[in-house]
């Protein structure tokens, strides 16, 4: 980044390098084609940056979109995916979005008790419509959610532990076996599985687990001649020159795993990456407003807040960048956002250059779980955001800029 150029943009905001994005996403769509084949597609989580730019831009790359909402799933509607191109996953859908979406041609993944009855009641209504209703029942593609007891296999390494995971149904207790045998009961064909496990390590590892519990399952349960896909969730890590060969590898470790009992070219395989695409193009730059010096500490006042950038508070440093008049290093200085809350301290500056009103902060690897919990009003209105791209930087979302009454 230019400081020149960054000194023109309205502060704050946030910065999405196009051509780094695009390049993430074509990247990892590449290496799945070359590792399991054409029949392979990169479906990006809405969730981690909803922002309509972002989704755009996927879509341009070839990239199919993973909804786990109403809203999420009409947003990339608006945003030019049909609904063939849509993953539909989560507990919260609504009966009518989750019929819809089933009927258009969506990938549903079966998260819940109540998604079973849906489907149960939808098979038995188009049983009544004869070949036509045979033939919709026939080709809608439904996935179901495979719960993993996956702490047993890399303890220490899932987000929850030893406390059990809550989504979809478990193969170890039965429940996955039961649903599968339930929704063939009742006509539904079962097109996919849906192996998404929220890890704290993302490693190699812990795909090459889900993998192949995926082929276990795919055997156990007799499902290969009906299955077209097996989407194997996110949590991937990727993106930015520190991250290079990392979807190769999650490729390559999936595919090792699952190619003895899919046939790539009529099973497709769908990884839903969210920070490992969106992270590293993204920025949050803001400049200081304050400083001052109480009782022999450094309170340095910014643009920026942490409930931008870290919903949870629990951050203490971020990757960044400085813009300062003065050169010399200043030994302790406290970061601080510009909301009234005390807690809004964003990191401390140990040794770097001291800041003085006017300089800038450019914060690195914010394109990720920022935005989408962003609130629409605290305080101030959600920052401006800005595109950077061949042409110089374009402002995609305007900030708050009325003036007082006169």
């Amino acid at each position: 980044m230019n400081w020149e150029e960054l000194e023109k943009l309205q502060t704050p905001c946030f910065i999405f390098d196009e051509e780094a994005l695009k390049a993430n996403f074509n990247d990892f769509n590449n290496v799945l084609h070359a590792v399991w084949g054409k029949n392979s597609c990169v479906a990006y989580s809405v969730k981690t940056n909803p922002f309509p730019w972002v989704l755009q831009c996927a879509k341009s790359c070839g990239c199919m979109a993973e909804v786990v909402s109403n809203e999420e799933y009409s947003l990339a509607l608006d945003e030019g995916f049909a609904p063939e191109e849509i993953i539909f996953n989560g507990p919260i859908k609504g009966k009518e979005w989750f019929i819809w979406a089933l009927k258009h041609g969506s990938i549903v993944n079966v998260d819940s008790e109540r998604e079973v009855r849906w489907l149960e009641e939808l098979a038995s209504d188009l049983k009544t419509k004869g070949k036509e209703g045979a033939d919709q029942l026939n080709k809608m593609f439904v996935g179901v959610r495979a719960n993993i007891d996956l702490d047993s296999f890399v303890p220490g390494e899932t987000v929850t532990g030893k406390n059990k995971g809550r989504f979809g149904f478990s193969f170890e207790g039965g429940s996955l076996a039961q649903v599968i045998t339930r929704l063939r009961s009742a006509g539904v064909v079962i097109a996919g599985l849906h192996m998404h496990v929220t890890t704290l390590s993302r490693s190699q590892k812990v795909y090459k687990v889900l993998a192949s519990h995926a082929a276990k399952i795919i055997s156990e349960n007799n499902l290969s001649d009906t299955l077209r896909f097996v989407d194997m969730g996110g949590g991937f890590y990727g993106g930015g020159e520190a991250n290079l060969g990392a979807y190769d590898e999650y490729a390559k470790t999936i595919t090792a795993e699952l190619d003895e009992v899919c046939d790539t070219e009529n099973v497709a395989l769908y990884v839903e990456p969210g920070g490992a695409v969106i992270c590293t193009p993204g920025y949050y730059l803001g400049r200081i407003i304050d400083t001052k010096d109480v009782l022999g500490k450094r309170f340095v006042v910014s643009e920026l807040s942490r409930i931008n950038v870290d919903h949870e508070m629990k951050k203490t440093s971020y990757a960044h960048m400085l813009s300062t008049q003065k050169k010399e290093n200043y030994p302790e200085q406290v970061l601080c956002g510009y909301t009234c809350m005390e807690s809004d301290r964003m990191c401390i500056l140990h040794d770097e250059p001291e800041l003085s009103e006017g300089d800038m902060v450019l914060i690195k690897n914010a394109g990720a779980y920022s935005m989408s919990f962003t609130p629409d009003f605290f305080i101030q209105y959600p920052p401006a955001v800005y595109a950077k791209t061949q042409d110089g930087f374009i402002q995609v979302r305007k900030p708050f800029d009325k003036m007082p009454p006169k």
